[in-house]
């Protein structure tokens, strides 16, 4: 690990380095998480409105399955 790297984690202040890491990992996974719901989302606006209906019923009828089965 470069020096540079060494200092930009020394920077963010975490008890260890391996605090830090798994902080800094934690971070961009949940930016990433973000992206790709905000990317499917996108794209569930763009399906057409009779593939957006299809796929809202069968959504309900899982939801429906699931209630009979509590």
């Amino acid at each position: 690990m470069s020096v540079e790297t060494q200092e930009r984690l020394r920077e963010l202040g975490g008890a260890t380095y391996e605090d830090t890491v798994v902080e800094a990992l934690d971070a961009l996974e949940a930016d990433r998480f973000w992206a790709e719901a905000e990317a499917a989302a996108a794209w569930r606006r763009d399906l057409p409105a009779a593939e957006r209906e299809r796929r809202e019923q069968a959504g309900a009828a899982v939801d429906r399955a699931f209630r009979r089965i509590r």
